[in-house]
């Protein structure tokens, strides 16, 4: 059926009208929003486009979409104004020749669009951009009219449609927030995780701007699943014959809850395409509320404790894939856990084994304290590094499991980007084969209003993020219901408070800070720990010798983060902010002065060697080589220890065999050029020129205003050699020639004054 003045006869328009005018975003009457909006049905098949996550943040907003794991694509929401939005988690919704032309998410947009409007027919206002959306609309009969957000006026039209990405200007976001502000429904799309690390704080995302006074917003974590279409109208997955369960006028309420609870009685019993069908159902449960959302969860509760209960270990991995009655629960509660208000999720009872227990008689407290709301970074264009993420204040305080902590703030914060996180480690496993842990397990809200209450099912730390740019000086909070963690402050904490009592607090997780590093460990690493002077005093000077070679004052930055976990998100160890390690012995060598000023560790330099790099002067290849240069200068300028005896891959003989391989078998620079192969080529000049060379040019980098940043891989290339060679005094064009690095013939004629480094070690490979 069209919704269209011409084709239906007025009694039903008026119907329509009605419907679209009523269907508010209240309470019960969500269901019957999201039930017009989603009214045909169908299908949507997403080919080579990977949607992103919405998150429901307000009591009055709900899902419309979701994919074969509950993931929410597609979200509608209204604003204090009782302007409606509706967000679609890939921009291609509104601007693709695939998603919008499909029958079916063609009708949801245009029902998207009724909605927003409130309205059968709304007068539509549509991006310049989208001239295929414009078409369709006109075809449908709407009245539509091309605008530039920059021209729209409050009550031009009922509703407008737009990407908002990277395509609107901060003038252009203020215009469409004023015309929602007056009351104008905005449908609009975008792919959030693709500019993930163009917005660290994510509140900036244009779409989120736009979005989020309705209580929806765009996550820059996570994909939806793409082997299966969007069922529009359903959970996502793919269709299964429902079993007989009895109804109330509220089938979805109704279905959810009777198969949480038969699945709970007699999941061991059913056949595969009854428990499929229960799944099916229990999945719609997510988007209950009030009352109904409450029994839901107590029956999911039971349903994880019926079938294990759920807790994964290193030793008994959960494997996704494997079961999918427990990939349904800890899907639901891991999703639930990100989106529900504080207090109704409960403690999920893997909690117990991680992040860890609790002990029963641990005293819940309040505490007044002090924290800088002045954000310092890290060096500019540092990706690697994490260099504009909000930085995270340690409280000296935990969440238990499932319960409200109350966080009262300064009024001059509400707003402004300012979180409060549970949680020390934000690492997702989604990508994992084998998950030890659950999921997720950090929880963060913004604070948008002086008093502000956060839960997690999981528990953990909580800490308090400073966003980018933010010159709050100190700030004031009053922290209500949290749990006394071990925080150890270099400098400041008494050393015999931290002894007698500070150690022994009872939460699972501790804290050890410097003006140079925080460290986020279980408990059980520090509870003998007797001097943490001692062992902040050796990472000091990690840090501020790494910064060193890069040549920066620590000062004028923050203090990095070292986070452990039990499961990191990428590799043994990764970099950013936090930098995450395992939990195994490079946790207790973290903690240990001794170890770390004799030892050192290869994995830790490493990893901060990776915050110090940048795309500026980075070769092809080289991302896991040149944090290695940290390492080395680590290891022999605090450790004392010569390279030769510091990692196994460049021991002489080790260097000798590689680079020798590497010219014999055709110095073939695409496919050989490796992470130790390139290594040697930084380690020979160093070796000749010393560490200033390097000094001297990641100085210069450091200056270089961006109108002079290179524009190409080629540009980069040129400039390091010309930069570097200046710095070293000799013509290394030669040099790298033989390493067979790309160079353009300017640089040979731009260095041609200076003497050719002659005895270079790969002279004899050089070839006519």
């Amino acid at each position: 059926m069209k919704f269209t003045s011409r084709l239906l006869p007025s009694l039903m328009l008026s119907t329509l009208l009605v419907s679209f005018l009523s269907s508010s975003t209240s309470g019960a009457d969500d269901n019957s929003a999201a039930d017009l909006i989603t009214a045909k049905g169908g299908e949507i098949e997403l080919g080579k486009s990977v949607p992103g996550v919405i998150a429901i943040t307000g009591d009055d907003a709900f899902a419309l979409l979701r994919d074969a794991n509950q993931k929410i694509v597609a979200a509608a929401g209204s604003n204090s104004a009782g302007a409606r939005a509706v967000a679609f988690a890939h921009g291609g919704f509104l601007k693709s020749d695939n998603l919008p032309n499909q029958p079916a998410a063609s009708v949801m947009i245009q029902n998207s669009i009724r909605w927003a409007g409130k309205s059968s027919q709304p007068k539509v206002g549509v991006h310049p951009s989208l001239t295929d959306l414009e078409k369709s609309l006109t075809a449908a009969e709407f009245s539509v009219e091309r605008i530039a957000p920059k021209d729209l006026r409050p009550g031009q039209v009922a509703v407008y449609c737009t990407v908002a990405q990277t395509d609107l200007s901060g003038d252009e976001i203020d215009q469409l927030l004023e015309f929602s502000q007056n009351g104008g429904g905005l449908v609009v799309s975008a792919t959030p995780w693709a500019f993930a690390k163009n917005f660290p704080d994510f509140a900036q995302f244009p779409g989120n701007k736009l979005i989020s006074p309705a209580g929806i917003r765009f996550s820059p974590d996570g994909y939806a699943a793409t082997k299966q279409p969007l069922m529009i109208g359903g959970t996502g997955a793919p269709a299964a014959p429902k079993p007989e369960m009895k109804t109330d006028g509220r089938a979805s309420e109704s279905d959810a809850l009777a198969a949480v609870t038969r699945l709970a009685e007699s999941h061991t019993s059913l056949s595969a395409s009854e428990r499929s069908s229960l799944i099916a159902a229990m999945n719609t449960g997510a988007t209950l509320r009030g009352d109904s959302l409450r029994d839901f969860l107590a029956g999911l509760k039971a349903l994880n404790e019926a079938v294990g209960p759920i807790i994964p270990t290193k030793e008994k991995p959960l494997i996704p894939g494997a079961d999918p009655l427990i990939d349904a629960i800890v899907t639901l509660e891991d999703e639930l856990n990100q989106s529900l208000p504080a207090g109704f999720l409960y403690a999920i009872p893997a909690a117990a084994d991680y992040p860890g227990a609790v002990p029963a008689d641990a005293e819940r407290i309040t505490r007044e304290l002090t924290l800088s709301g002045t954000w310092k970074g890290w060096l500019s264009g540092r990706g690697a590094g994490g260099w504009a993420a909000k930085e995270m204040r340690p409280t000296g305080l935990y969440a238990a499991p499932g319960e409200v902590i109350k966080v009262t703030s300064p009024g001059k914060i509400v707003g402004q980007g300012f979180e409060i996180v549970i949680g020390a480690y934000g690492g997702s496993l989604k990508n994992r084969d084998q998950w030890h842990r659950y999921p997720r397990v950090q929880n963060r809200v913004e604070i948008d209003q002086r008093t502000t209450e956060i839960s997690s099912g999981l528990g953990g730390l909580i800490t308090i993020r400073v966003p980018k740019g933010a010159e709050e000086g100190d700030l004031d909070f009053t922290i209500e219901g949290g749990i006394a963690a071990p925080l150890y402050v270099h400098g400041k904490t008494d050393l015999n408070a931290w002894k007698d009592e500070i150690r022994k607090s009872p939460a699972p997780w501790a804290e050890l800070a410097s003006e140079r590093i925080i460290i986020a460990i279980p408990s059980d690493y520090i509870r003998k720990l007797n001097d943490p002077d001692a062992v902040m005093e050796v990472w000091n000077s990690f840090i501020d010798k790494a910064a060193e070679l890069v040549q920066v004052d620590r000062n004028d930055y923050r203090a990095e983060r070292l986070v452990f976990d039990r499961q990191t998100s990428a590799g043994f160890m990764h970099s950013s902010y936090p930098v995450a390690a395992h939990i195994d012995s490079s946790a207790a060598q973290a903690v240990d002065a001794r170890s770390l000023k004799i030892e050192g560790n290869w994995g830790f330099f490493h990893e901060y060697g990776h915050n110090h790099q940048h795309d500026l002067w980075s070769l092809p290849g080289t991302g896991e080589t040149t944090c290695n240069l940290w390492s080395v200068y680590l290891f022999e300028e605090v450790i004392g220890k010569n390279r030769n005896n510091t990692h196994g891959a460049i021991r002489p003989l080790d260097r000798k065999q590689r680079m020798n391989a590497y010219f014999q078998n055709g110095r073939n620079f695409e496919s050989e050029w490796s992470m130790w192969v390139a290594l040697e080529p930084y380690l020979q000049v160093q070796e000749a020129f010393g560490w200033e060379a390097y000094q001297k040019v990641f100085d210069e980098y450091n200056r270089l205003p961006q109108k002079d940043w290179p524009k190409s891989q080629q540009e980069k290339n040129d400039q390091w050699v010309i930069r570097l060679s200046k710095a070293c005094g000799k013509n290394l064009a030669p040099f790298w020639a033989i390493w067979n690095l790309p160079l353009s013939e300017s640089v040979f004629t731009e260095l041609a004054d200076l003497p050719v480094w002659e005895d270079n070690p790969v002279k004899k490979f050089a070839t006519e």
